[in-house]
């Protein structure tokens, strides 16, 4: 018999009823075929309306309208028992259902068939469509129920057997229908989630093995439906998916369902609660759970009275509080990209928090992606509480913003990674997390050495990476530190500026671990740190301003000399180390990079090694060397105080000659460089630095004038004394054309110079040289007195200085003396050149000349002629002059005296580019009678300039009179 539909007003009863098997025989309704099925089919108007849940900007003043979509209608089919030969036809018999036998829908197995019989289906929620899973019964009143002058509204009532709670399952989500494109209680994926988890069905992976899925059914603890809608509480809870089942749903392409609890109770088909718990991870890699909760809200509204409308609210609840970091925990580097082998948080349950939804589309069709934790305000993160445990089993506590990944995400990197990415908005301060000075390990120490990669960290700074493969971690990425920053206690005593520095783990330690770095590195620099030493600070032998990078377990802080080889080989090549010296100084103007000699292998090695015993053996071991700058610190005996110490022990080897063919001015074939300075801070002697320097087998050649050897040259700064420096083994040579102050030197008696050899070693530099006094000398009428040489060599140890040399005959304040017969004269020279500039000054003069007398009685007179030549170089200016003089003079009797004066003098100055010639000439005459004298004086001087002192062409000529007559003196046009 064809549907037909049945309306009740009086309890708006509205079904539609068809009839299986059955037809009316004029007094009852018979089977059309006794052996086959006979069935009621029973259509139920919709039983569920999907409310839009207002986001939460819209919370603040309850909203007028919201958008709701109804559900399909339901059907419910029945079968008729084979002892029921007849039904009357009427709304009574047709609505006695508990005689009835409800049919479900069968379960359908992989290449099963299917019955061809119709079963019971609901939909509700909406979209979602239920069947039974074990046996029902339908219990309803066919006739008016009143009571108190009132009609009860028609409904039927679903149990299980024996009157408990009835058993649902899902069979599939309704389709051809649009996305719903408001954010409501439940996503198309925990629709998903329950027909995989509820429904039974057996699911085949690629290889064709069948998936073991932990399927159970909902609960309904009540379920009537209504011509209004269904009045329900259903719950459903499910266990976590195994990790086989997990990689069986990746590998063939499915959805991994992440639903783990739900709760829906409705009246009337309207929701009054809906709690949907989803799976999930923190990005720490904590199990947790998502808490969804939708409340139906009654609030009194200013223009509609009371008004009713959903409001949610999202919490995560921490599954497991702890959770374990190390090898083989799905990190790329086993572990020691995270300084934490183990992370507690604290927080078991988030306050209330920003609708996961409220930002995405509802229907995704893999569920919400990834996402910050904000609080319900949408402007602040939940910053959970977190208690890490370092490599030594010290805790430190901190808070972050942490990401909730649902579990059907947690195989997906690029949504994880888009997390972290650095566009991500606000990322910067979720992701740099203060620890305000907590001391902890940045990595495992080594054996026998606590304490020695601990620091005091200022911050965190942490980052998302890809998870190894085959690792053990919930997610496919990884949290890990990618930089922090941290005190390092062995920079703020070398340096102007303190506080943390900006570090990141050492690529070595990162990839290979600290026992493959020669210095057991574990931290970089981000900004290496340039050690600017005075040169009294450094022991005045070098200024090692090195720029220091690789923090180290044993070897404290040092430059960034190692490469890695193809091969994986740790070594520290010439240019790594010249590179990492940078400004560094030895004796005060000499880059010390280049003379720093290639590290060996087995020298490399022991810096992993460097405990206080073995540096003294090295510095003790003549053989031994220390090759890189080290920084290090360590604690007083008793806790008197700390003591930082700075030690490095290099050979030098000579350099590669420059591209202009330049000789080097120092000569360190076998010279060896040991700086070791010690500073002790205490509370009640407050800071103190000893230092000790010594540079051995050492010689410097000046301009190609002179060499001056140094055997042992060693600096000693003590607190509250006077800086020592002691030179032993120092020679000094003459070479090139002093080389004859040698030879004369060997060809005098040895006590002619008496001590005119000395050395004067000072904190600010040595000075050392000659001082040789020639006897005076006299061969008939030649004599020669007053004569000297004199060398000096000066070995600046501060920057700004350059290495200077001099080497003076006689002095222009003491000239040596010369005379033949009648002739006489004199003169001086000296010379001054330094390392940088090549010659400073350079002076001299020559003068020489002859005089006679004559005396007859009456009338005596004399005259006298003298010349010279002066020169002087200074700083690049040039001075030459030359000049003549004339005397002489007549007396008679002695009453009258004549004199005559005649001067010349030429000079020639030249500074930059300006250069002038001066001549100057004066005649005095002075006549003297008795008691009266007269001098009359003539004189004459006339300058000429250079280039650029010369007139120039445009100067030569009046352009406004002469340019015409200028041009037209040429053939052609003006």
């Amino acid at each position: 018999m064809g549907p037909f539909r049945v309306v009740r007003p009086a309890d708006m009863l509205v079904v539609d009823i068809g009839l299986v098997n059955l037809r009316f025989d004029g007094h009852r309704l018979v089977r059309r075929d006794p052996a086959a099925p006979t069935l009621i089919l029973v259509g139920l108007p919709p039983q569920h309306v999907l409310e839009e849940v207002p986001q939460l900007g819209d919370m603040a003043t309850p909203p007028r309208s919201v958008k709701a979509f109804t559900s399909g209608g339901s059907q419910l089919v029945f079968s008729v028992p084979p002892e029921v030969q007849s039904l009357d036809l009427s709304l009574e018999s047709l609505l006695d259902w508990e005689r009835l036998v409800p049919l479900t829908v069968p379960l359908l197995q992989p290449g099963g068939t299917a019955t061809g019989l119709p079963g019971s289906v609901l939909e509700f929620p909406t979209r979602l469509l239920l069947t039974y899973d074990e046996p029902v019964t339908w219990a309803c009143r066919p006739e008016l129920h009143r009571a108190d002058g009132r009609t009860g509204l028609w409904h039927a009532r679903l149990s299980g057997e024996g009157g408990g709670e009835a058993l649902l399952r899902a069979l599939r989500t309704a389709e051809g229908r649009a996305p719903v494109p408001v954010g409501v209680p439940l996503s198309a994926a925990n629709l998903a989630d329950l027909v995989t988890l509820t429904g039974r069905a057996e699911l085949i992976d690629a290889t064709g093995a069948p998936i073991v899925l932990p399927s159970a059914p909902l609960r309904a603890e009540q379920f009537l439906v209504t011509p209004l809608g269904a009045s329900a509480h259903l719950h459903g809870a499910w266990d976590e998916l195994s990790q086989d089942a997990v990689t069986q749903l990746t590998t063939s392409g499915r959805r991994r369902p992440d639903l783990a609890a739900y709760d829906h109770v409705t009246g009337l088909g309207r929701d009054q609660f809906v709690r949907v718990v989803t799976r999930g991870f923190l990005s720490t890699g904590h199990p947790a759970l998502l808490v969804k909760e939708i409340k139906r809200l009654f609030v009194a509204h200013r223009d509609d009275g009371i008004v009713a409308y959903l409001q949610q609210e999202d919490r995560i609840v921490l599954r497991e509080p702890e959770v374990r970091y190390g090898e083989n925990t799905g990190f790329p580097h086993q572990g020691r990209e995270m300084p934490f082998r183990l992370l507690r948080v604290t927080d078991r349950v988030t306050p209330p928090l920003k609708p996961a939804s409220s930002s995405r589309t509802p229907e995704h069709p893999d569920g919400p992606p990834p996402f910050w934790v904000e609080l319900q305000d949408g402007e602040h993160d939940h910053r959970f509480t977190v208690l890490g445990t370092d490599h030594e089993g010290r805790k430190v506590s901190f808070t972050t913003p942490l990401v909730f990944v649902p579990a059907s995400w947690a195989g997906e990197w690029e949504e994880l990674r888009r997390r972290y990415s650095p566009d991500e908005a606000n990322l910067r301060d979720r992701v740099r997390r203060p620890l305000d000075g907590q001391v902890m390990a940045m990595a495992e120490p080594p054996a026998g050495a606590p304490g020695s990669t601990s620091h005091a960290v200022g911050k965190l700074v942490f980052a998302m990476t890809r998870k190894a493969a085959g690792g053990e971690h919930p997610l496919a990425g990884t949290l890990v530190v990618s930089e922090a920053e941290v005190r390092v206690p062995a920079l703020e005593q070398f340096t102007a500026t303190t506080g943390d520095r900006l570090v990141t783990f050492n690529d070595v330690y990162r990839t290979r671990g600290m026992a493959a770095h020669p210095a057991r590195a574990y931290l970089d620099l981000v900004h290496p740190v340039a050690l600017d030493f005075a040169a009294e600070e450094a022991g005045g032998l070098a200024r090692p301003n090195a720029a220091v990078k690789v923090i180290t377990s044993q070897a404290g802080v040092v430059p960034d000399m190692f490469k890695t080889e193809p091969g994986g080989e740790i070594s520290a090549p010439v240019k790594e180390i010249r590179d990492a010296l940078g400004a560094a100084k030895l004796l005060g103007f000499i880059d010390l990079g280049p003379l720093v000699a290639p590290i060996a292998r087995q020298d490399l090695d022991r810096l992993k090694q460097l405990g206080d015993s073995e540096i003294q053996s090295m510095l003790d071991d003549a053989r031994a060397v220390i090759p890189a700058p080290v920084l290090r610190i360590r604690d007083l005996t008793g806790g008197a105080g700390k003591e930082l110490r700075y030690v490095w022990k290099t050979r030098l080897t000579p350099p590669e000659p420059g591209p202009e063919g330049k000789a080097f001015p120092l000569d360190v074939s076998d010279a060896v460089l040991t700086l070791d300075a010690r500073t002790t801070v205490s509370k009640d002697a407050g800071r103190k630095t000893s230092i000790e320097g010594r540079l051995r087998d050492v010689a410097l050649e000046i301009a190609g004038v002179a060499r001056v050897s140094i055997a042992d040259l060693r600096f000693k700064a003590v607190p509250g004394n006077k800086p020592e420096v002691s030179a032993s083994g120092l020679a000094l040579a003459f070479l090139g054309e002093l080389r004859f102050i040698d030879t004369l030197r060997s060809a005098l008696p040895a006590d002619t110079f008496g001590s005119g050899a000395f050395v004067d070693v000072q904190p600010w530099g040595i000075r050392t040289g000659y001082a040789l006094a020639l006897p005076a000398i006299g061969v008939g009428v030649f004599s020669l007195s007053n004569l000297s040489l004199s060398t000096e060599l000066t070995i600046p140890f501060k920057a700004d200085k350059a290495v200077s040399f001099r080497f003076s005959v006689s002095e222009r304040q003491r000239p040596f003396n010369v005379t033949v017969s009648l002739f006489g004269g004199g003169g001086y020279f000296s010379l001054l050149v330094d390392a940088e500039k090549g010659i400073r000054e350079a002076e001299g003069a020559i003068e020489f000349g002859g005089g006679a007398a004559l005396n007859l009685g009456v009338a005596s007179g004399g005259v006298t002629v003298m010349a010279g030549v002066r020169f002087e170089v200074r700083d690049g200016d040039v001075k030459v002059g030359g000049y003549l003089r004339c005397n002489g003079f007549l007396c008679v009797l002695g009453i009258v005296t004549v004199s005559v004066e005649f001067y010349l003098e030429l000079t020639y100055e030249k500074r930059g580019n300006e250069s002038v010639v001066r001549g100057r000439g004066t005649l005095t005459v002075s006549v003297k009678i008795a008691f009266f004298s007269k001098s009359v004086s003539l004189g004459l001087e006339r300058s000429f300039s250079g280039a650029p002192g010369d007139p120039a062409f445009v100067d030569c000529f009046d352009k406004e009179t002469h340019w015409e007559d200028y041009c037209l003196g040429f053939d052609g046009d003006p």
